[in-house]
């Protein structure tokens, strides 16, 4: 009797032990646009600050990494659109979307890989990127900066952005020239102080 109670318990741990490796080795999709994700968000950069019903609209999401990615997703409403295979080496997607009263929502967009296992993992979501009709003209923007008005769309813009990290480099790069000279000097001081005189 405890020989097969044995066998049935030995049959079903192996099965749910097949059955939790398929899901972790791609068997099962986890859900892409509502699952907290294990790595850094991509961004999310529309090509167009304001448009009109009937426009196009290029959303390009960026995947900042140094580890491969398999494919890279677009969610409105926390639900997937496209779910893009990308090839080796690759780290960026494009969703075209013709604007209309159909198309509003709220559009995000993320990236999965695999881990050495096979297991599919999945990154956080971009910000998320506000697409409203309306009016005469119709609004794309940012839902982290809309309530700021005195910043042009988009934020700072690259060509502020750039000079602004040029500068930057060039103080964290003069700073450690001199931590690097007074260190020097320091040390220069306590070998002078051992030698004799």
């Amino acid at each position: 009797m405890s020989m097969v109670r044995r066998s049935w318990l030995a049959k079903a741990a192996g099965t749910l032990f097949l059955l939790g490796w398929l899901a972790n080795a791609g068997g099962m999709k986890p859900e892409t646009c509502s699952s907290p994700g294990d790595f850094p968000p991509p961004a999310l950069f529309p090509n167009v600050s304001s448009a009109q019903e009937g426009d196009l609209i290029l959303a390009r999401c960026l995947v900042f990494s140094h580890v491969p990615i398999t494919h890279i997703f677009f969610c409105k409403n926390r639900v997937e659109l496209v779910n893009h295979l990308v090839g080796k080496g690759q780290f960026t997607s494009t969703l075209a979307i013709q604007l209309s009263a159909k198309t509003s929502g709220t559009y995000s967009c993320g990236y999965q890989r695999r881990s050495r296992l096979g297991e599919v993992m999945i990154s956080r979501l971009s910000v998320p990127w506000l697409l409203t009709t309306g009016g005469g003209k119709d609004d794309l923007r940012n839902s982290s900066i809309a309530t700021s008005p005195e910043l042009p769309f988009g934020g700072l813009g690259v060509s502020i952005s750039l000079p602004f990290a040029v500068l930057s480099l060039l103080t964290l790069a003069l700073g450690i020239h001199l931590l690097l000279q007074i260190g020097k000097r320091v040390q220069l001081a306590r070998l002078k102080s051992f030698m004799p005189q």
